[in-house]
């Protein structure tokens, strides 16, 4: 890990200090994520039924090893995507994603963001898209974790050059989204606004760096 954080740092160049920071406080989030939830969005969490979740792909290292490095997506779809990446697996497996729970939990969360005042504008570094990335993955997390299943959902963050415009999101340097895994397709979701498409008619795909699932 500490070699991995060190060639990162510097392919990002930001300071190392900084990265392993960053990983701390999103490692403390997952973390507390896990209590007891208290508050009422967390109670209207969309659940996983069970029935659908077993019948879905379990997505390995050498799972993403070959559509990654044969620049594939699902059902084998091209894309452009860079066979050089940076593709960190914080598990060993992952489910992959019911669409219509995908849908559910997207409306779901648009309405946390808007009762909470969560939402993307005016933001400040306090809040700005490495957080909305950050809050989706960890919150699809919890939605696994109430439903009582075992195996983390393939969904993952995703670090690319801007650019171009997509999700409501103007041109800019590196830029922070979501990538889900889904059982018709895979999805880059872009959490500020909710807006999804999938990864092989993303605009920027060519531009992805990392990739953290």
């Amino acid at each position: 890990m500490n070699i991995y954080a060190k060639r990162l740092a510097k392919k990002l160049k930001i300071p190392l200090l900084g990265l392993l920071f960053y990983a701390l406080c999103y490692a403390t989030f997952l973390l507390t994520a896990c209590r007891e939830a208290k508050f009422e969005e967390m109670k209207s969490m969309p659940m996983i039924e069970e029935s659908q979740y077993s019948s879905y792909k379990v997505y390995t290292r050498q799972d993403f090893g070959y559509y990654f490095n044969y620049q594939k997506s699902f059902n084998s779809v091209q894309t452009k995507v860079p066979k050089n990446i940076q593709f960190l697996m914080l598990d060993g497996s992952f489910r992959e994603v019911d669409y219509f729970f995908f849908r559910k939990f997207n409306n779901w969360f648009k309405r946390v963001k808007f009762e909470n005042g969560i939402m993307a504008i005016d933001q400040k570094e306090n809040l700005d898209c490495d957080n909305f990335a950050m809050l989706y993955k960890s919150f699809m997390s919890v939605a696994n974790y109430k439903s009582n299943l075992d195996q983390e959902p393939a969904v993952a963050l995703v670090i690319v050059e801007q650019k171009h415009s997509f999700g409501g999101v103007p041109t800019g340097p590196l830029h922070m989204l979501n990538l889900v895994f889904a059982s018709n397709g895979w999805y880059i979701f872009e959490p500020q606004t909710g807006e999804y498409i999938e990864l092989h008619k993303y605009p920027n795909q060519e531009y992805i760096r990392i990739i953290i699932i």
